[in-house]
């Protein structure tokens, strides 16, 4: 019988991929979760993916995630940590709020008798840099989350997906220089500086499809959602060569940042390998029949060629 899988943030990035994803794959009916079903994002969905399921859900109303998961064999779950009314209550003090709209979804699903969920998680910061890095609250918040799901085994089975820093966020972070109009990325590593990227857009429902068509293999056990770890300046470099247009990496001062937390993933992202010592993400997917994203490919198949100004 062909599974039902019900999608926390169906309109995001990450709930995106998944359904794409999960529908390519032909084998499992899909319900879609959303605050706002009557939403322009909503109903393009709709569209895109015709007979998908449009349900309302709200991370922080259980009985409306216990309706949205009811009768569904697998829940793909994400929390929102940047959420505005998350930020505001985590700029009041409570640091748990992701925490509390994660449990909400696992209480839910478990009381609706969901077999499996698949958890966008995050390590903790704290333990990968043996504390000298404790305040990157968003992969905190993830990691209480999972090692929540993990400790309900006997009710619900467990497969957390880690993402790395989104390769869309090139995208954001640039500007034309008014000397040369050459494109310029702005980011607080320094051109040599590695960190772990992620297409996650095209690449988290590809590992999400493979989770669940190999449940035994990735029972418990975190699954890296990274095509690999690249120099900072490794994506301005194939844009260039994709496209053809000059551009450069400028590195800014972590205060253009604004926020503690953001500072501190770029330092640990910088020192310490977040995946358990994994460095051959593509090598280990390839063997397995999934290809990740490579930064020229997401140039390509974006078609981006750099902002207006």
């Amino acid at each position: 019988m062909t599974q039902l899988a019900a999608v926390v943030g169906a309109t995001g990035l990450q709930g995106g991929s998944v359904i794409k994803a999960l529908y390519a794959a032909g084998k499992f009916r899909i319900r879609a979760l959303t605050r706002n079903p009557d939403s322009s994002s909503a109903k393009s969905l709709e569209q895109k993916y015709p007979g998908i399921e449009i349900v309302r859900a709200d991370l922080d109303s259980p009985e409306s995630l216990r309706q949205a998961f009811r009768g569904a064999d697998v829940v793909f779950g994400v929390t929102q940590f940047f959420q505005n009314d998350i930020l505001e209550k985590v700029e009041n003090g409570d640091t748990d709020a992701e925490f509390t709209q994660g449990k909400a979804m696992i209480d839910a699903a478990i009381a609706e008798g969901v077999q499996s969920m698949v958890l966008s998680s995050l390590p903790s910061m704290n333990k990968v840099s043996g504390g000298k890095y404790s305040k990157v609250l968003h992969f905190e918040g993830k990691h209480k989350v999972e090692e929540y799901l993990l400790s309900k085994a006997d009710m619900i089975r467990g497969y957390p997906v880690h993402a790395g820093a989104y390769m869309q966020n090139y995208v954001g972070n640039s500007r034309r220089s008014a000397e040369d109009n050459a494109v310029e990325f702005s980011l607080v590593l320094g051109a040599s500086d590695k960190l772990p990227l992620t297409d996650i857009e095209n690449d988290l429902g590809k590992i999400v499809v493979y989770v669940l068509e190999h449940p035994e293999e990735c029972l418990g056990k975190p699954m890296a959602v990274c095509s690999g770890y690249f120099e900072a300046q490794d994506m301005v470099k194939a844009f260039t060569e994709v496209t053809g247009i000059p551009a450069r990496h400028v590195q800014i001062p972590y205060e253009y940042l604004g926020s503690e937390d953001l500072a501190q993933m770029f330092q640990g992202f910088r020192e310490f390998n977040i995946f358990d010592g994994m460095t051959d993400f593509a090598e280990y997917y390839e063997k397995r029949g999934v290809h990740l994203t490579t930064p020229a490919e997401f140039w390509k198949n974006s078609g981006w060629t750099g902002p207006s100004e």
